[in-house]
C-alpha cells in the first residue's frame, strides 16, 4: 500500500514546493492516481499551477517504466494536436523520486462517464454524455496517424513470435493471444484462436487510425453532456479502427461489477449492458461508417485478447501481463462468464477460461 503522507513529502521535495494536500483519487489495474494541490510555485516546474487540483498518476506493475514513458509521449502529442486529453506537466521515469515512474497532469473537470454511485445518478450521467463519448472516439479515429507529431506516438503492442514492427496491428494482437494461449496455458481459447487466425488474411489490411484500445466509460471524463478529456493511454497503437471500436463494444458488454448490485451478472446488469452496447454500434456507425463483417470479426479478436489477458492473470499472476498484484481482484467470475459467452458468440467456437491456481511467471 502506498502511504499518501510519504508520497506528499517526496513530491514536495521533487517539485521544490510544499504540497497543500494529497489524497487517493482512484486506483486501477496498473496505476494509483492521487489528487494534490501546491501551496506555492514549483521551483522545478514553473508551469504547474498553484492552488489548483492536479493529478499525480503513479505507475505500478512489472511494465510500469515502459507504460509511463509511452503514455506521457502519447498525451503530449495528442494535446498538441488539440485532442481532449489532460495537459501533462512533468514525467519522471527515475524511481528515486517517488519509488516508481509518475506523471503530473491536469485535473480534468467533471468525472468519469460511468461511476458506481446511485442508479439514477449514474444512469443520468451516462445517458446525457453517451453521444459525446462515441463522437470523441470517432474523432480520434479520424486523426491522421502519419501527421507531424502524431507519427511519433509509440505503439503499445510489441511484435512477438514472428510478427514484426511493421506488421499490422491485427497480426501483432493475434501473436500476443497465441503466446498467452501457449504459455498460460489456456487450452479453452485455442479453438477460437485457430478460427480467427484462419480468417485473418481477409481482414489484415485496412486504413490505419490511432486506436486507444481501452476506450470505455471509466476512461472518459465528462461534465454534463460534454467530454472534458480521455485518459489511460497506455494501450495506444496504430491500426484498424474496427478493432478499437470492437474493444469498446466488448467492454461495454462484459464489465460486470460486484458493487453496485445492479452492475452484476444479473437481470438488471445484463439488461443495462445490452442496452448500451446496442446503442453504441449505430451511433458509432453514423459518425464513422463501418464494415460490419470486419467489425464482427474484430469483436471476436478483441474478446479473445481481453480474455487471454485475464487467463494469464489467473494462471501466472497479474505481473505476467504488466499489472499490479491487486488487479487480480478485478477478474471476477461474473466478468469471466460474460466475456466467455461473448467470445463464444462472436468467434463461433466454444470458449472457456478454466480456473487455475497462479503459477510462477
Amino acid at each position: 500500500m502506498l502511504d499518501p503522507r510519504d508520497i506528499a513529502q517526496r513530491l514536495s521535495a521533487y517539485l521544490g514546493a510544499p504540497v497543500a494536500r494529497l489524497s487517493v483519487l482512484a486506483s486501477g489495474w496498473e496505476t494509483t492516481v492521487f489528487e494534490f494541490t501546491l501551496e506555492t510555485a514549483s521551483q522545478r516546474f514553473a508551469a504547474v499551477p498553484v492552488g489548483v487540483p492536479m493529478v499525480l498518476r503513479f505507475y505500478q506493475g512489472s511494465a510500469a517504466d515502459s507504460k509511463g514513458d509511452r503514455e506521457h509521449a502519447t498525451i503530449e502529442r495528442l494535446f498538441a494536436a488539440g485532442y481532449p486529453v489532460p495537459r501533462a506537466y512533468a514525467f519522471e521515469g527515475d524511481h528515486r523520486g517517488l519509488g516508481a515512474p509518475f506523471l503530473i497532469m491536469q485535473r480534468l473537470a467533471g468525472g468519469p462517464l460511468f461511476a458506481a454511485r446511485s442508479f439514477p445518478s449514474a444512469f443520468k450521467t451516462f445517458s446525457m454524455a453517451f453521444f459525446s463519448f462515441v463522437r470523441t472516439q470517432s474523432r480520434l479515429h479520424k486523426l491522421d496517424p502519419t501527421s507531424a507529431g502524431l507519427s511519433e506516438i509509440p505503439h503499445a503492442y510489441a511484435p512477438i513470435d514472428g510478427a514484426t514492427s511493421v506488421s499490422p496491428l491485427l497480426d501483432r494482437v493475434l501473436a500476443i493471444i497465441a503466446n498467452r494461449v501457449e504459455n498460460g496455458p489456456l487450452p479453452g481459447l485455442r479453438e477460437a484462436l485457430n478460427l480467427v487466425t484462419e480468417r485473418a488474411p481477409k481482414f489484415r489490411r485496412s486504413p490505419d487510425s490511432l486506436v486507444h484500445m481501452d476506450y470505455h466509460p471509466q476512461n472518459v471524463m465528462v461534465n454534463g453532456v460534454s467530454v472534458t478529456g480521455v485518459i489511460d493511454w497506455v494501450n495506444t497503437d496504430v491500426g484498424d479502427r474496427h478493432l478499437d471500436a470492437a474493444m469498446t463494444a466488448v467492454i461495454l458488454s462484459s464489465s460486470a461489477m460486484e458493487h453496485p448490485r445492479w452492475m452484476r451478472d444479473n437481470l438488471a446488469g445484463n439488461g443495462l449492458r445490452a442496452s448500451f452496447a446496442a446503442l453504441y454500434l449505430p451511433l458509432y456507425h453514423a459518425m464513422a461508417p463501418m464494415e460490419f463483417e470486419r467489425f464482427r470479426y474484430c469483436q471476436a479478436v478483441a474478446a479473445l485478447l481481453r480474455l487471454s489477458m485475464m487467463g494469464m492473470m489467473r494462471a501466472r499472476g497479474p505481473e505476467a501481463v504488466g499489472f499490479r498484484r491487486e488487479a487480480i481482484d478485478e477478474v471476477t467470475p461474473g466478468v469471466v462468464r460474460l466475456l466467455s459467452r461473448y467470445a463464444t458468440r462472436k468467434s463461433g467456437a466454444s470458449v472457456r477460461l478454466d480456473a487455475v491456481a497462479p503459477q510462477p511467471a
